[in-house]
């Protein structure tokens, strides 16, 4: 996910610190009696809880992003936030039942998967008073202590709640009383936000800028208000959930397209895009937040990069920027020019350079899409008129952060919250959850694996069942992974990433006008799909020979005497290049345990003979 929606923090905040009042008199240990002087400093906290609508408007700067904002408030839950960058645009709000997004390319998004709801739980008991009540089931509040912001010294004021994880940790100046920065601890990012140049509205002192650092993602904001207002009146209509939807692609032939061959290689799917009469394969990937062309495709397109923003992958995060995709087409679906990202050497990633995108939410959010695995083909229909006859298993599956969640069960006691990737090759627990239960001492296999920031330690281990929809897939591989990086992986509201691996027994709907997805068994349900048995990654030299990068400790490859670099010449007296590139060597290893290769490799200059011997490495 690329953008962060912050408009609920800071409503949080700013009712928060506007409503709270005090029921002890020690002013330096009591947190309430903290909270009240600081009340009193900013105008008082009979004018703060007259407050009941707001408008604001302001400069933000967001990663490598600049723009204007404007924000309307008003109780109960309602909200309307608007971001201007000038590349795009993206608009937040609530309508006081629930909450919603227009993304750059106009598509509309209901927020209701369950920490979104638990998140507005809270602030409808803000709203009330109800942490006001010393007797409150809901709130606790407790006093850190004096701790240092920057070279200001100050009291810290810790509220933590009974709904969800969430804790904001208020630094109060020891002076002033003047709220200095905020701290509010989620369970996947922290939100670091700094407050100063306080002017007065209507007899409120308030800050009219903030500084905000979002950890892990190495996201950067910063505002400057140029307006606010208390107490105005607001057309109801700026919170309403907008009745149309985007609807920028055309069916050219009927009102669907089926069976769209897609070619699949390693557990990820290719279809090809045509843009200006030149067909190239892209990458299937709903676990885009927007769909990415690489750069200097792109640059042979004529597209001109702009602007800059950081977004995150399984493990690391990087940099995008954003370009105007002309019209393009899938087979017979025709979509109008749209913003997507673009991104320096994505097609090197790839196992082949001649693919050069990724289709992402901006693509298959339109559509009610049918994955049919074991036929290898998509096929894609208008969400209005789609109707499932069929016998499978629907599961509401409610999007967070624009990706699919389900429930799934590992081993019958495993539970929790998985995303639905179909841009991941295998199943991956995340970071937390796999520490939690120790699975990072587990026996398995050592693996690398790729996003586009880089390469991360996984450890692949064999489980033995994995339930999803009511079907139960036996033995299935999941990655642990190694060290907590910086993306989705070290995420705690959902433990696991579902891809391709499992899905692939499958026959799978994507429905996100209901935000369901529906499960049937594949032709392949019951089948053992081939593993690697020799414990070797095999990336590509620049000049186009199979180069070991990783080597499994343990593995048959290690006891072989394979090092990291070693280049592949030949395989049983076959040069390396005859085998269909580096896939064709790769399927090698996907052969029966016991087969042997003789491989003859070059090593700092040298040549040498290994015999290589395939194993079963989950026995």
């Amino acid at each position: 996910m690329i953008f962060i929606k912050r408009v609920i923090t800071r409503i949080i905040l700013v009712f928060l610190l506007f409503a709270l009042t005090c029921h002890a008199a020690e002013i330096l240990t009591d947190p309430h009696g903290i909270l009240l002087k600081h009340y009193e400093v900013i105008g008082g906290l009979g004018k703060l809880k007259k407050i009941k609508s707001g408008y604001i408007e302001g400069r933000i700067a967001f990663d490598g992003l600049n723009g204007i904002f404007r924000q309307w408030e008003e109780m109960p839950l309602k909200y309307r936030l608007e971001e201007d960058y000038g590349v795009i645009k993206q608009i937040f709000g609530d309508d006081g039942r629930q909450s919603w997004t227009v993304d750059p390319n106009g598509k509309v998004q209901i927020q209701r998967d369950e920490d979104t709801v638990k998140r507005r739980n809270v602030k409808a008991l803000l709203e009330v008073y109800d942490h006001v009540n010393a007797d409150s089931k809901n709130f606790i509040l407790t006093y850190e202590g004096e701790k240092k912001a920057g070279e200001i010294d100050c009291h810290v004021v810790k509220m933590a709640n009974i709904i969800n994880e969430d804790r904001t940790f208020f630094f109060f100046n020891k002076e002033n009383y003047y709220l200095v920065k905020a701290i509010l601890k989620q369970p996947d990012v922290e939100i670091h936000t700094l407050f100063s140049d306080y002017r007065e509205i209507d007899g409120i002192i308030h800050p009219f800028h903030e500084e905000t650092e979002i950890l892990p993602r190495e996201k950067k904001e910063t505002l400057q208000l140029v307006k606010y207002d208390f107490n105005v009146k607001i057309d109801k209509a700026l919170f309403a959930l907008p009745q149309k939807d985007v609807e920028d692609f055309v069916f050219l032939n009927g009102e669907n397209s089926e069976n769209v061959p897609f070619t699949f290689i390693e557990n990820s799917i290719y279809i090809p895009v045509t843009i200006n009469s030149e067909t190239r394969l892209w990458l299937f990937d709903n676990g885009a937040s927007m769909s990415i062309i690489d750069a200097d495709y792109g640059s042979s397109l004529g597209l001109e990069p702009e602007g800059e923003i950081k977004g995150f992958g399984i493990a690391s995060v990087f940099d995008f920027s954003f370009v105007t995709l002309p019209t393009y087409k899938v087979r017979d679906i025709q979509f109008n020019p749209q913003k997507v990202f673009s991104y320096k050497g994505l097609s090197g990633r790839f196992y082949d350079s001649d693919i050069v995108g990724i289709l992402g939410h901006d693509f298959v959010s339109r559509f009610v899409t049918k994955i049919d695995y074991a036929a290898r083909t998509l096929s894609f229909y208008h969400p209005d008129k789609f109707k499932y006859t069929g016998d499978g298993r629907i599961i509401d599956a409610p999007l967070r952060n624009k990706i699919f969640s389900v429930p799934a069960v590992v081993d019958g006691k495993y539970t929790g919250k998985w995303t639905f990737d179909l841009g991941a090759f295998d199943v991956s627990f995340h970071y937390p959850f796999a520490d939690e239960n120790n699975f990072l001492n587990l026996r398995g296999v050592d693996r690398l694996s790729a996003d586009l920031g880089g390469q991360h330690r996984e450890k692949t281990v064999q489980f033995k069942s994995i339930e999803l929809g009511g079907y139960k897939v036996s033995y299935p591989l999941i990655n642990i992974p190694l060290d907590k990086g910086k993306g989705s992986n070290i995420s705690r509201e959902i433990i696991g990433n579902i891809g391709n691996s499992l899905l692939r027994h499958f026959t799978v709907y994507l429905d996100y006008e209901r935000q369901q997805v529906i499960l049937e068994k594949g032709k392949d349900f019951e089948r053992k799909f081939p593993a690697d048995k020799s414990g070797l990654l095999i990336g590509m030299t620049d000049d186009g020979f199979p180069e070991i990068v990783f080597v499994a400790p343990g593995a048959p490859a290690d006891k072989s005497g394979f090092l990291n670099g070693d280049i592949i010449l030949r395989i049983n007296g076959t040069d390396a290049g005859s085998f269909g590139g580096i896939i064709g060597v790769r399927n090698l290893f996907l052969e029966e345990a016991g087969k042997e290769y003789n491989i003859e490799v070059i090593r700092a200059g040298s040549k040498h003979d290994l015999k290589l011997i395939l194993e079963d490495l989950f026995k």
